[in-house]
């Protein structure tokens, strides 16, 4: 009885021992599975920036070589080198979290060769040349990444900052008692009449068009301010803001607004409907122009102190 009683007890320890071997196998195996993973996956990573930054020199061979007239002679191999090798910053985020990566493995296997791309690897860079070649990631909604980003070398973005820094800035500040505020003032007591808001209403319709005189029926066409001549690159170039007045009295009184569309978009629309200028992708990204355009132009009117408090921009679908 007793005997019984310890084989099937050495029975039991030798199950416990066999399940803990195999848990301790699977065990390895999860972890060596996981350790692979991360070494593979460190070397396509090595291998990709590798290619791209052998394709990277080549465009600089090339800028170099085919392009190099749209450079100064005493930095053009500096400044090609420079364009050519800027990473953004999710790039460099990346490349130090797989550097990172692989040194934390090297010091975990003691074996740097795990994390190094082997000739296995590096055979196939040119599939990552013939992608970058071929532009496959790239599709009309890139087009509308790039134009919502912040860098200003848009369409958009450049009609805001002409507009504003050409125009706006120059004529509604003051300078020698001419600012916006004094000229309607001076309107305002010339005339008998008050200004329902002490500041310039620029217009922005979807459509992109504002007729010469604005058809509405609650507003009609009034004397404009006195015209500012300001010197421009040696010229004194005429600025003038038109004055509409309501034609219906608010509490007994009729009210005067300084009222004009926004003249870059004009510029745009006729721009997308020449045959001279107009391509497909301004056509189909007319929308996100038009909304990129009111939002540089916000920004630099909030951002400069002296037209933050003259400016009303009234954006709206037609």
């Amino acid at each position: 009885m007793y005997a019984g009683e310890m084989a099937i007890a050495s029975n039991v320890e030798e199950a416990g021992n066999a399940v803990r071997a195999e848990k301790g196998r699977k065990y390895f195996y999860f972890r060596k599975m996981i350790g692979d993973y991360i070494d593979t996956s460190v070397r396509i990573v090595a291998t990709v920036f590798l290619a791209d930054l052998l394709r990277r020199l080549y465009h600089c061979v090339v800028e170099y070589g085919s392009n190099g007239r749209y450079y100064l002679p005493e930095d053009r191999l500096w400044v090609i080198l420079r364009r050519s090798c800027t990473y953004n910053n999710r790039s460099i985020y990346l490349i130090v979290g797989f550097v990172l990566v692989a040194f934390f493995r090297i010091s975990v296997t003691g074996n740097y060769r795990d994390v190094v791309p082997t000739t296995l690897f590096l055979v196939h860079m040119p599939l990552y040349w013939i992608w970058s070649f071929s532009d496959m990631d790239h599709s009309t909604l890139s087009y509308s990444h790039w134009i919502r980003d912040s860098h200003g070398l848009d369409y958009a973005a450049g009609m805001a900052s002409n507009y504003f820094h050409g125009y706006l800035k120059l004529s509604l500040p003051e300078r020698k008692d001419d600012g916006l505020k004094q000229r309607m003032e001076m309107y305002e007591d010339k005339n008998n009449v008050t200004f329902g808001i002490k500041r310039l209403v620029i217009l922005i319709p979807d459509e992109m068009f504002v007729n010469g005189v604005l058809e509405s029926h609650l507003l009609d066409k009034a004397e404009p301010l006195e015209t500012q001549f300001i010197n421009r690159a040696g010229v004194y170039r005429p600025f003038k803001h038109a004055v509409y007045r309501m034609n219906k009295k608010v509490n007994g009184r009729t009210y005067y607004f300084a009222i004009e569309g926004a003249t870059p978009l004009i510029s745009f629309f006729d721009a997308i409907y020449s045959n001279l200028s107009a391509t497909w992708q301004m056509q189909e990204l007319k929308r996100e122009i038009w909304l990129k355009f009111y939002k540089h132009l916000r920004e630099l009117i909030t951002t400069w102190p002296e037209t933050r408090d003259l400016i009303e921009l009234i954006i709206y679908n037609l």
